[in-house]
C-alpha cells in the first residue's frame, strides 16, 4: 500500500508541476513584468495552473518529420480521403483561396495542402494545453529550452493581443495552433486578418487561416513564377535542370519510394514550403497533394 501511495505522489508531483517555482522560471517573470507589462501576480498564478507533459517531450524528442520515411509521409498524407476532401475545400473556399492567390502569388492548391497535411483541414488541431506544452518544454526540455520559453513569452502577449483565455488554448504537443498550426512567435509575426473583422483569428475564421498561410509563404521566399521541385537524374542535376532567372539556391533531394531512388531538386519554392515546417519530407508531401488538387 504504501508504494503505491508513493508512486501516486511521484506521478502527481511530475503532472501537476508549479512552474512558478521552478529554477528558470524568474527570468522568463521578470521578462514578461518588466518588459511586456504584465502583472506579476498573473504570471505566477498562470504558470502555477501549467501542467507538465511528459508526452510532449517523448514527441518533441521524436518528431515524426525526424523519424518516418518518405514511404510513411505518402501513406499518411496522400490517401485518397484526404485528396478528395482537399479538393472539396477548394471548392468549397474558392473565393477566399483565390483572392489569396491572387494577393500573394501562392497556388490555392499549395495553401490547401499545408492545411491538409498539417490539421487535415481543421478537424485535426491539438488536443494539448498550449501553456502546458510551453511550459514543459520550456522548463524541461534541456535541449530546446531557450527556444521553448521564448514562444512561451511570444503566447503570453499572444493571447493578450487576441483576447485569449490563456489557460484554454489548445494546439500541438510542441504549442503550435489553429488551421495552420502558428507557433506563438509565428502567428504574432506573420498570421493576418484576412476575414477583415479586426481580429487576427487562426482557430475560427478559415479566411483569416488562409491568407495567413499564404503570407508567411510569401514571407519566407515563395515565388509567384518558381516551381517547387523538378525530377532530375543523378550526377546530372545542372545539366538536366535549368532554374528560373529568380532562382537564389536549389537543393538536392533523395527520395527512396516504394524500393526506388528518386532524385529531385528545390526550388525557392521548396525551400519557403521547408521553412513552414522543417523538413524535406514534409515540403515534398505538400508538394505531392498539392498535384493531387490539380487532377
Amino acid at each position: 500500500m504504501k508504494n503505491l501511495i508513493l508512486i501516486a505522489i511521484l506521478f502527481n508531483a511530475s503532472i501537476f508541476a508549479d512552474y512558478s517555482n521552478h529554477k528558470d522560471s524568474k527570468e522568463v517573470i521578470d521578462e514578461l513584468v518588466n518588459e511586456h507589462g504584465f502583472e506579476e501576480s498573473y504570471v505566477i498564478n498562470v504558470l502555477k495552473q501549467a501542467k507538465k507533459r511528459k508526452t510532449a517531450l517523448n514527441s518533441v524528442a521524436r518528431p515524426a518529420e525526424k523519424t518516418k520515411t518518405w514511404d510513411d509521409y505518402r501513406a499518411i498524407f496522400l490517401k485518397k480521403k484526404r485528396i478528395s476532401d482537399g479538393k472539396k475545400f477548394i471548392q468549397n473556399n474558392i473565393t477566399v483561396l483565390e483572392r489569396a492567390e491572387k494577393e500573394f502569388g501562392v497556388p490555392k492548391e499549395v495553401i490547401t495542402a499545408i492545411l491538409g497535411v498539417e490539421t487535415d483541414y481543421g478537424n485535426i488541431m491539438g488536443s494539448y494545453r498550449v501553456i502546458d506544452s510551453l511550459t514543459t518544454l520550456g522548463f524541461d526540455d534541456p535541449r530546446r529550452s531557450k527556444f521553448f520559453k521564448s514562444e512561451l513569452i511570444q503566447f503570453f502577449i499572444l493571447t493578450r493581443e487576441n483576447n485569449l483565455d490563456i489557460l484554454k488554448v489548445k494546439g500541438s504537443y510542441a504549442g503550435a495552433m489553429g488551421y495552420g498550426q502558428f507557433i506563438s512567435s509565428s502567428y504574432r509575426a506573420y498570421a493576418i486578418d484576412f476575414d477583415g473583422d479586426g481580429y487576427v483569428d487562426l482557430f475560427n475564421s478559415l479566411e483569416d487561416a488562409i491568407g495567413s498561410t499564404a503570407n508567411y509563404l510569401k514571407r519566407h521566399g515563395w515565388k509567384k513564377e518558381g516551381s517547387i521541385v523538378t525530377r532530375v537524374y543523378p550526377n546530372n542535376v545542372r545539366k538536366f535542370y535549368k532554374p528560373h532567372e529568380s532562382l537564389t539556391q536549389f537543393i538536392p533531394l533523395t527520395f527512396t519510394e516504394n524500393g526506388e531512388e528518386l532524385h529531385f531538386v528545390g526550388d525557392d519554392n521548396f525551400r519557403a514550403i521547408a521553412r513552414y515546417n522543417i523538413s524535406d519530407v514534409y515540403a515534398m508531401a505538400v508538394y505531392y497533394l498539392s498535384e493531387e488538387f490539380k487532377k
